[in-house]
């Protein structure tokens, strides 16, 4: 898979804020990767960006798949873009980094996935807190059975600043586009179970989010076969800056991941302590993390489709279609106004289809009786 000069060869598509994000890892791995291809639909800025990284561009993703000297394609396009580049790319044998969620729709999920299953090849999803060096310490503890059988675990997940309403509209919502973290956290550190139940609560306070039928706060209690109970929060802003926590609970005990600040300064005088301001957004948050992601992701491409790395990413990238589950399981949960037995998952969908093309078409589609329960939604 590598090129004679023991670099992989990669295509970026999407050349927005994430795109930057995967330029500035593949700048700081230079010897072990190499940008070949920059994909935009801005043609201006697809060859403004080629001139200054020194590689190809394009308006459109064939030609890179075209290029023998491509062996990674990440996809960093619209979120509602990046099934079609998935299912392009792997069918091209080219290696996926994606960013998150492969579609909003299951049975897309589930078809990536087989895809990428039959030529085993890598489909890496790119939930960057797997790679984060405090969240880590937290699961390894987990695995070792510090705190014993796990009970509870919550997360905490706020953003800042809100995102541009133009990104909002395509982002799928905050269940796709914020939960979705949250959920494949769950399922890491709780070894890969799947809850039996979800239950969202959640409010628009952002009117303009209000009127794309979205939400921007929100309460999620997923409940396990296993006993564990697990919760998250979530919102579009944070006025004190970026905020991410994690709590696990078990039968010997706790673990704690506090939030990450600027610095761990702390000012003490007579007019009582001062603490830094946490991170301003995910980009400084998860600097470090990205940079990890990648560098682990190349360095899987480069043991090949024999090593264990190849083989361990083909069990993980399995947990894909379980993750979107529980997604669309907790949307459906805010809009119905109750808890969602993920057994019933499929029956509720095939009656949101006929109600969104009868009589239910409001209940379905604004959150129904949400309403009269104070907006229990997400």
């Amino acid at each position: 898979m590598a090129r004679t000069d023991g670099r992989v060869g990669v295509a970026l598509i999407g050349l927005g804020r994430a795109g930057h994000f995967h330029m500035a890892s593949i700048a700081a791995i230079p010897d072990q990767a190499q940008l070949r291809w920059v994909v935009d639909v801005d043609e201006s800025r697809a060859e403004g960006i080629a001139k200054q990284e020194s590689c190809r561009w394009a308006s459109s993703l064939a030609p890179a798949l075209a290029d023998p000297g491509v062996h990674v394609v990440i996809i960093a396009s619209t979120t509602d873009t990046h099934f079609q580049f998935i299912m392009q790319s792997l069918s091209a044998d080219k290696s996926v980094l994606t960013e998150k969620p492969i579609s909003h729709e299951l049975k897309e999920v589930e078809e990536a996935v087989q895809l990428a299953t039959s030529k085993s090849l890598p489909l890496y999803c790119g939930y960057q807190r797997r790679c984060d060096r405090n969240f880590r310490v937290l699961k390894k503890h987990v695995d070792d059975g510090s705190v014993g059988e796990l009970k509870v675990i919550k997360c905490c997940s706020r953003d800042n600043p809100v995102p541009p309403m133009e990104y909002l509209r395509t982002s799928g919502g905050i269940f796709h586009d914020m939960l979705i973290h949250d959920f494949d956290m769950l399922n890491w550190l709780s070894g890969g179970q799947e809850p039996e139940s979800v239950m969202s609560v959640g409010h628009a306070y952002n009117r303009e989010i209000e009127k794309m039928g979205d939400i921007d706060t929100v309460a999620v209690i997923l409940k396990y076969p296993s006993g564990l109970v697990a919760m998250v929060d979530t919102c579009r802003d944070a006025t004190y800056g970026y905020d991410q926590r994690i709590e696990a609970f078990g039968s010997k005990g706790m673990l704690t991941a506090k939030n990450e600040l600027t610095s761990t300064v702390e000012l003490a005088t007579s007019e009582g302590h001062l603490m830094p301001c946490a991170q301003w957004s995910f980009p400084q948050r998860y600097k470090e993390a990205y940079t990890t992601e990648l560098k682990e992701f190349i360095t899987m491409v480069h043991a090949g489709r024999n090593s264990d790395q190849h083989r361990l990413e083909q069990e993980a990238m399995l947990r894909h279609p379980s993750i979107v589950r529980i997604t669309v399981a907790a949307e459906l949960s805010w809009k119905l106004g109750r808890s969602v037995d993920l057994r019933d998952l499929e029956g509720l969908l095939a009656e949101k289809d006929e109600g969104e093309r009868g009589v239910d078409a409001e209940t379905w589609s604004t959150g129904g009786s949400n309403s009269d329960l104070g907006e229990l939604p997400h």
